[in-house]
């Protein structure tokens, strides 16, 4: 940066130096003789100070360029040494840490600053410390490089652990493996150390040594199963040869047991026929040469050849024999076929062909048949005598009670028909009304237990089951419409003709209705649905259903096996006698037809009635 130039009066101080100056280089002194200084030296002197002048900013400008690129130096030198990719460390002679990179920071996890006065040892693992400090004083001893390895610990970060939730101050500790290389500095008192993570290879090395193990292991087992496997092969291909020889052996012993077995025949996975024995070509009524080499499913039905490849591929795939009944389609005969796989000789253990012998047991299952139907009709006569015996001691029970009941009932009844002709005050007469009203339910009771217990043979004539139907409807249509219940009917088109007591099968209707009518007082929408329909769809059926459903409160499981018996009810008390239902099934036995209880998908019960079809 460039002065102004020199004013007078800096000139004449310069010139009065100047002066002194000049007389120094002649001597020191300047006699009265001497000759004074001309202007032209004056002004020669003024401009070699100025062009001096120039000379000191020169250098005081390139004194400020070093100053600056010494400065720049010393944040590049920090720069490089606080981010450098290893760590570095200057020690004290007793381990303190004086100075650290950034690097060496994030190594120990903790912030620069906190480091400083810290001792590095105590950073080192327990187990590695003794070697640490020996290795510290070695490198003040030696004044050499001297390299170590060592484990480092370091505060994990996060909440501790239940166990160390009281040590917050040293928190839990993790571990990273060390390269450390320390020299000391020329006075001696502290040292340099550049510290490299060597976790990742000492892990590394480990699993390529663990995978060398590994690997070593792997081939000394395998070398013995190889060795094995020889051993055993050398021993197959021995047990092979015998094999063959007794296969032909076999073989003999096969063909003359085909032909003793009645029925026998061999297949392949495909269900192509390869071989069968007389007896079962006898059975296709065809010459040998037109069955050998065509499938199974060419003989037979679908459903019966999608059976039979069934059991083929289940044998095939398990290996092991297999025993199924069938019946034959094309003579409705029972057999027992025996499906047993044969091992193919290529490839080696492969199911190749499967042999079938079947035996004949229509005769067994007609027996078998016959013992089922015989037992069942056993059970079905214990439970008739059963029933019978239950009914009988009802009946008795029942006749001495509603004679014992009626022929008090009938005095009271003419009593108080009696005072009804008398003048009585309208509370009195109510009162009355009551009491006949309690006498005929009495009566009606008693009526049925006469019912219940008596059997009388009645006529049974052809009539259409429809015109049963609509009369119970028109008989509690009173009933229906009080209580304001839907009901949802339709007649089929074609007569429905049934051998009945039609006074009897009405009762039984008129019964069901009107339980159904109770079960839906608490229903808000209330439904019952009649439907007629026949078992099984065939021109010519043999019953017909009558089916009686409501959406009302349904059936208990426990209840659905004595809702039949006599004197069970789930009404209210006062409400039912428990007899009608036990009555209906009475009377519908007597028609040859059953009567069960199912509840249905409307929450409801459904009862179904089975009667026999009356064929003209």
């Amino acid at each position: 940066m460039k002065k102004n130039p020199v004013s007078p009066a800096d000139a004449a101080e310069l010139r009065r130096r100047a002066e002194e100056r000049l007389k120094k280089r002649k001597g020191g002194q300047v006699g009265k003789g001497a000759t004074p200084l001309l202007v032209e030296d004056t002004q020669r002197l003024i401009q070699e100070l100025q062009i001096h002048q120039i000379e000191l900013e020169l250098q005081n400008e390139e004194l400020k360029t070093s100053r600056a690129e010494v400065e720049a130096g010393l944040a590049l030198y920090a720069e490089l040494y606080d981010f450098a990719p290893v760590s570095y460390f200057t020690l004290g002679r007793d381990g303190t840490i004086r100075r650290v990179n950034l690097t060496g920071a994030r190594v120990l996890d903790m912030e620069r600053g906190r480091l400083a006065g810290r001792r590095f040892a105590h950073f080192v693992s327990d187990e590695d410390r003794p070697a640490f400090n020996a290795f510290l004083k070695k490198v003040f001893a030696s004044r050499e490089k001297e390299t170590c390895e060592a484990a480092l610990r370091k505060e994990k970060k996060g909440p501790p652990s239940p166990e160390r939730s009281g040590s917050r101050r040293f928190g839990e500790m993790s571990q990273s493996i060390v390269h450390m290389e320390a020299v000391a500095s020329g006075d001696g008192q502290e040292c340099r150390v550049v510290l490299a993570d060597i976790t990742g290879r000492k892990q590394a090395e480990a699993a390529l040594q663990q995978a060398h193990d590994e690997l070593e292991q792997r081939v000394v087992a395998r070398t013995e199963e190889l060795r094995q496997a020889n051993a055993g092969l050398r021993a197959d291909i021995i047990e092979r040869k015998r094999g063959e020889e007794a296969l032909q052996e076999s073989e003999e012993k096969y063909r003359s047991l085909a032909v003793s077995v009645d029925s026998m025949y061999l297949v392949d996975r495909d269900c192509t026929y390869l071989f069968m024995n007389e007896g079962h070509r006898n059975r296709f009524g065809l010459p040998l040469e037109e069955i050998i080499g065509r499938r199974y499913g060419e003989f037979h039905s679908e459903e019966d050849t999608k059976e039979f490849a069934d059991c083929i591929r289940e044998v095939c795939e398990t290996g092991k024999p297999s025993i199924k009944e069938h019946r034959s389609e094309r003579d409705r005969m029972y057999f027992l076929r025996t499906f047993t796989p044969i091992m193919g000789r290529s490839p080696v253990g492969e199911i190749s062909k499967v042999v079938i012998v079947s035996k004949d047991i229509t005769k067994r299952k007609q027996a078998e048949k016959d013992i089922i139907e015989t037992v069942q009709q056993l059970h079905e006569t214990r439970d008739m005598l059963i029933q019978f015996e239950k009914e009988a001691a009802v009946g008795r029970l029942a006749v001495g009670v509603a004679h014992e009941l009626l022929n008090p009932v009938s005095i009271i009844s003419s009593r108080l028909q009696f005072m009804e002709d008398e003048t009585l005050t309208d509370q009195v007469r109510e009162g009355v009304r009551i009491c006949r009203e309690q006498l005929q339910r009495i009566a009606k009771i008693s009526q049925d237990l006469h019912q219940s217990s008596a059997i009388q043979p009645r006529l049974h004539v052809s009539g259409d089951l429809r015109d049963m139907i609509e009369l119970s409807l028109k008989m509690t249509e009173s009933r229906i419409r009080e209580d304001q219940v839907c009901v949802v009917y339709h007649p089929p088109p074609a007569i429905i003709p049934v051998k009945m007591a039609s006074d009897r099968i009405s009762k039984v209707m008129v019964h069901l209705i009107l339980n159904a009518c109770d079960a839906l007082l608490n229903t808000d929408q209330k439904r019952l649905i009649i439907t007629v329909q026949y078992p099984i769809a065939t021109d010519k059926p043999s019953s017909v259903l009558l089916i009686v459903a409501d959406n009302g409160c349904g059936v208990s499981e426990g209840d659905m096996n004595r809702i039949f018996d006599p004197f069970f009810t789930t009404k209210d008390p006062g409400k039912g006698t428990g007899l009608g239902l036990s009555v209906s099934k009475g009377i519908i036995q007597e028609h040859g037809g059953t009567i069960h209880m199912e509840n249905n998908d409307m929450g409801g019960a459904s009862f179904i009635v089975e009667l026999p079809f009356d064929h003209p």
